[in-house]
């Protein structure tokens, strides 16, 4: 689509966190944004990440509910969008072949419980019956949680995508930025390779590129 002249939100990089934010941007009503990506969706450091998604493993309880409610967007994405997301509840173990990792484990575990994650703790033979593959002859322990499992990232991308445009967010692909204006100590504007977007706010959401165009406005 063509670039607006002027917007509330720019979100500089088409991967998944980008798609994520102008989505929910979206739904939050601020459908004045505009996304722009260097090349096509997904084409940075999106397409080859391992899709893992999983609730167990954080002590932070923001952390663990952005994990719940991730999980519950992938599977209910695909109804909103007509794009499926990939996800499949495969289940997930992590595993304990030591004592420290044990005891690290099991409060990880507790606290995770305490936060709604159905973990339970099993026994190598559970783990190489769950997964034969696996060597378990030097385990203390899994843990186990059924509904975790893996998504495909450039699916999820997608769909995400899909939802910001129904939501009104303008994405244009082909763009790459080359500057972001800052006026007075604030944002004033993005400068494209195909003209300059005002905006108030600009969400750096460029992958392996984000340290980079960071550093042009002095952010670390």
């Amino acid at each position: 689509p063509t670039l607006p002249s002027r917007a509330r939100v720019v979100v500089i990089g088409g991967g998944v966190i980008g798609t994520s934010v102008a989505y929910h941007l979206g739904h939050l009503g601020l459908t004045d944004t505009v996304l722009v990506e260097r090349d096509q969706l997904t084409s940075g450091t999106t397409w080859h990440a391992a899709g893992l998604m999983i609730t167990f493993g954080s002590t932070s309880s923001t952390s663990t509910a952005l994990r719940c409610y991730t999980r519950d967007l992938y599977t209910r994405l695909e109804a909103e969008t007509g794009l499926a997301t990939g996800f499949k509840p495969v289940g997930f173990i992590e595993l304990a072949g030591d004592e420290g990792r044990l005891e690290e484990y099991r409060r990880v575990a507790t606290f995770n419980r305490y936060c709604g994650i159905d973990v339970h703790e099993i026994s190598p033979r559970e783990v190489a019956d769950l997964f034969p593959l696996a060597r378990t002859d030097d385990l203390l322990a899994g843990f186990y949680i059924e509904g975790d499992g893996r998504v495909n990232p450039v699916d999820v991308t997608m769909s995400l995508a899909r939802g910001a445009r129904n939501q009104g967010v303008t994405i244009a692909q082909g763009v790459t930025v080359l500057d972001v204006m800052v006026r007075n100590g604030r944002v004033a504007g993005v400068v494209t390779d195909r003209g300059t977007i005002e905006c108030e706010h600009v969400v750096n959401a460029a992958g392996m590129w984000a340290r980079q165009l960071g550093e042009r406005s002095g952010v670390a």
